[in-house]
């Protein structure tokens, strides 16, 4: 059974118990995706705050290259 044919018999039944109707597969689709992609921009423009923790201790250089020769 597709949605269309899911639909009419949601419908018919809808009718039978003086209901109303379902909306129709895909009425708010673009309403959907339009809030989805509204979250998900509002996720990356506000990022998770880092949890706050000691900084680590370095105990080695922060740089490994060799050293400038001397001329």
């Amino acid at each position: 059974m597709n949605a269309t044919q899911q639909h009419l018999l949601d419908t018919y039944r809808a009718a039978r118990r003086a209901e109303t109707a379902p909306p129709a597969p895909g009425a708010h689709t673009v309403r959907t995706l339009r809030d989805l992609l509204r979250w998900r921009r509002s996720r990356t423009a506000v990022p998770e705050q880092a949890p706050r923790t000691a900084p680590a201790v370095r105990t080695g250089p922060l740089h490994h290259h060799a050293e400038p020769a001397e001329s």
